[in-house]
């Protein structure tokens, strides 16, 4: 009898054991699948960080315009603008010559409005945040100049993980959407990595 209570205890310890093993295992997969959870922090810090450096190092900052009526892109040296420009781009690029963030600046014939298009991307090239910044004027919900900023972040598999939106007067003070005329219409793309930033815009001769 004490024989065969001894393998009873036994057999029971070896199934809790394989037990919490199982649950040790399914615990750890779990785990993996669950994204960083500041991930959210390091992209923001990453862009703000790229956002720094752009506004401190314009004087190394690759200015491109591609021109009405014209698919070639030129490079513009010195702040000579030729009269015929459609769009403006920024390249920015780290200490290495990668390329860390992109800026966009279409031409406004009306003037009524101001457009920013950024891509961020990251050490492999690859989208993480893409940010448009408008100003513009006659918006019925404010007298003066009004600033709508939309801002996108992407994981490693350019998926959209989170968003950010701000529409405020020329105080800082917020706005109604529903209240407010947008005078654009301005279409554009968020591209997943460099090669298709510069692909798509026909920039060559960047990296």
């Amino acid at each position: 009898m004490k024989r065969l209570l001894s393998l009873l205890l036994l057999f029971v310890g070896f199934i809790l054991s394989c037990n919490s093993n199982n649950s040790k295992k399914s615990d750890t997969s779990t785990s993996r699948l669950l994204p960083e959870p500041d991930v959210l922090e390091r992209l923001n810090y990453q862009k703000t960080s790229i956002d720094t450096l752009f506004k401190y190092s314009e004087d190394k900052l690759l200015v491109l315009a591609k021109l009405i009526d014209k698919n070639e892109i030129v490079q513009i040296k010195n702040g000579n603008f030729p009269e015929n420009v459609e769009v403006t781009f920024n390249i920015l690029k780290d200490s290495l010559g990668q390329i860390i963030s992109a800026s966009e600046f279409p031409f406004s014939e009306s003037g009524d409005w101001n457009i920013t298009l950024t891509h961020y991307f990251d050490k492999d090239g690859k989208t993480f945040a893409f940010e448009r910044q408008t100003n513009f004027f006659n918006s019925i919900c404010t007298d003066g100049v009004a600033y709508e900023t939309k801002t996108e972040f992407y994981n490693s598999d350019f998926q959209l993980i989170d968003k950010m939106y701000k529409l405020v007067d020329q105080n800082n003070n917020s706005l109604q959407k529903d209240s407010c005329q947008f005078p654009y219409d301005y279409e554009y793309k968020i591209l997943a990595d460099i090669d298709n930033y510069l692909n798509t815009n026909s920039i060559k001769n960047s990296k």
